[in-house]
């Protein structure tokens, strides 16, 4: 995980937070490590978990079980990385197939915890061959058991991408343009607010002017709150309405006490959408301070990171924008690496999901791509196509296949354009969720309950 999550050197220097030089580099330390860390003292308990069950009178009994159990504990072990604040899914075995499209296609079914399933159970069939490299037949059994594994997800991940293929070749278009006026995280905050918007402005007109009738904005591509009748709001709904388009726009939400990262919604009519989308999952540290009282109290500088004064509020739902162009569904930015969200969305009715984001944070790092084959999993999984915005890239196009249709370079100014589907249809994935994840974690009860029935049946 310290490989995983080398990009944190590139948020180097923390100025713009008001830390020196020598609290920088101890905040990034400790980000790193520290998140390594949780990451890989739970990954680490896999093996001790595998270990006992391994050892267990009922693997003793089902020896069959030994050579999956792995498989099943690991997986479920992945799903776990979604859980609490510091649940981050960056380093997901399906992650590493992602420009494998054929193979990766079977997650439309079970999510990609049966990604890496399929990578562990391959995996550990190839490891009893070599264990049992002295003998012939057990050798041929698990080697014959691993190529089978690995051809039949081919198989069905080939009928898959034909069938989606198939499917959606036919389904409506719209054209879409994606907005990356390349204004990173500290440059919002010195550049004019009035600068910003002319920028994502022109930039839309040049997308609108070549036919784009949706376009999306990054998130927060205005560092600011705007309302309805703010001059900014209004300003945007007058460009929407002179070239009939319909404009997202990242921007914060001030309501009551709380704040939001949100994305608003200008009508070809001029009108804005009383629906806004609002962040679901904010990004610990960055967004919000976890345990506050903790923190500052045992590491104050930590509460500083923050570019922001106050915590934000997580929004609670999918809010989709029923357009007459489409049902359209948002993610911003981390709200794309947790599945269960980009469900809640395509469960809501959205045709397609736009993501904003900001990454603006890891400037030309591998994060950005990292990123950005997060989403590429959430469009396999739930057959969505989806279009991505980036203050400073990577922006892109991704089919339901989990294609990069198109994408722009990064740390660039630019505007890009291009047709994605409309689709309605629901995989069984989609249907199911993590029914899969579930049962594997049910597995990893049994051996012990198995052996706990057993020792109360010989005390009685």
């Amino acid at each position: 995980y310290v490989v995983c999550f080398h990009w944190f050197l590139s948020l180097y220097p923390l100025d713009f937070t008001g830390l020196n030089n020598f609290y920088s580099v101890l905040v990034i330390a400790l980000a790193w490590f520290g998140l390594s860390f949780l990451q890989a003292l739970f990954g680490g308990l896999v093996f001790v978990v595998w270990l006992a069950v391994s050892r267990s009178k009922f693997t003793e009994k089902f020896k069959f079980t030994r050579l999956i159990s792995l498989t099943l504990i690991y997986s479920f072990y992945e799903f776990t990385q979604t859980l609490g604040w510091w649940g981050v899914p960056w380093g997901r075995l399906a992650l590493g197939q992602v420009d494998l499209l054929i193979p990766i296609q079977t997650a439309s079914l079970f999510g990609s915890y049966f990604i890496t399933a399929l990578i562990v159970l391959t995996n550990s069939l190839l490891a009893y061959a070599f264990i049992n490299r002295s003998n012939i037949a057990k050798r041929k059994i698990y080697a014959i058991s691993a190529t089978i594994v690995f051809t039949a997800n081919l198989l069905f991940g080939l009928t898959l991408y034909a069938i989606n293929y198939n499917s959606t070749k036919d389904n409506e278009k719209i054209k879409v343009g994606v907005i990356q006026a390349n204004y990173d995280s500290t440059e919002k905050w010195t550049v004019s607010a009035y600068e910003i918007l002319e920028k994502h402005l022109d930039l839309t007109k040049k997308a609108a002017d070549e036919g784009a009738k949706l376009i999306v904005w990054p998130e927060t591509a205005l560092p600011y709150s705007i309302s309805k009748t703010s001059a900014s709001a209004i300003e945007i709904a007058d460009v929407a309405k002179e070239h009939g388009i319909t404009v997202l726009v990242g921007a914060m939400a001030y309501e009551g006490s709380e704040d939001y990262n949100s994305l608003f919604c200008f009508l070809p009519d001029g009108t804005v959408c009383e629906t806004i989308y609002k962040k679901r999952h904010l990004v610990p540290f960055g967004e919000y301070v976890p345990m506050r009282t903790f923190i500052e109290a045992i590491v104050p500088f930590m509460s500083e990171i923050s570019m922001l004064e106050e915590d934000m509020t997580a929004g609670k739902d999918s809010k989709i924008f029923d357009t007459d162009l489409a049902k359209i569904g948002s993610l911003i930015c981390f709200d794309s690496i947790y599945e269960n969200l980009s469900r809640d969305t395509v469960k809501d009715g959205a045709e397609i999901i736009v993501l904003s984001t900001n990454d603006s944070w890891f400037s030309d790092s591998a994060a950005i791509y990292m990123h950005n084959n997060q989403a590429r999993l959430r469009a396999v999984e739930f057959r969505r196509d989806i279009a991505r915005a980036a203050n400073t890239g990577v922006s892109a196009f991704i089919s339901s296949e989990g294609e990069v249709l198109s994408k722009t370079l990064p740390l660039a100014e630019a505007y890009l354009c291009d047709e994605i589907s409309l689709s309605s249809t629901r995989t069984l994935y989609s249907i199911i969720g993590n029914t899969f994840v579930y049962l594997c974690g049910i597995f990893v009860f049994i051996p012990f309950t198995y052996d706990l029935f057993l020792a109360i049946s010989k005390k009685k």
